[in-house]
């Protein structure tokens, strides 16, 4: 089964906060072939979940910088150059909207929605392989 480039870039890698350590390479989202709005609901879930380390809702500049590391680490030996973009494309600086220095649920959510609305030119809500 082959994953969405950027979905991979989000999850591939290691946490460097032991308390939340986890391999994020076993993470999957969608079948395969497909990837639903509501699979994307479930991953910026399961971010959160493990990133948000005082589990206010949004991540700090400490939470981030893990969350970015772990996108690096996943990137830096993948020869997809989508990949390798995608490392500053979901960079605090592009999910903090309103340049707080936190990246709420409400953040990402609206971002990861303008990505999939991108992709999804159909308009169906299911990305196919090929269009991610």
């Amino acid at each position: 089964m082959r994953r969405s480039s950027l979905l991979s870039l989000l999850f591939v890698g290691t946490l460097s906060i032991p308390a939340q350590a986890e391999d994020l390479s076993q993470w999957n989202i969608g079948n395969g072939d497909t990837v639903t709005w509501g699979d994307m609901e479930a991953l910026r879930s399961r971010v959160f979940e493990t990133f948000d380390a005082d589990g206010d809702g949004a991540l700090n500049a400490d939470e981030y910088t893990a969350y970015d590391k772990a996108r690096a680490e996943a990137a830096k030996d993948s020869q997809n150059s989508f990949l390798l973009r995608a490392v500053s494309g979901l960079s605090r600086a592009n999910m903090d909207s309103n340049l707080d220095g936190l990246v709420t649920r409400s953040e990402m959510d609206t971002a990861l929605r303008e990505w999939f609305a991108t992709k999804d030119k159909d308009g169906d809500g299911v990305l196919k392989k090929g269009t991610f």
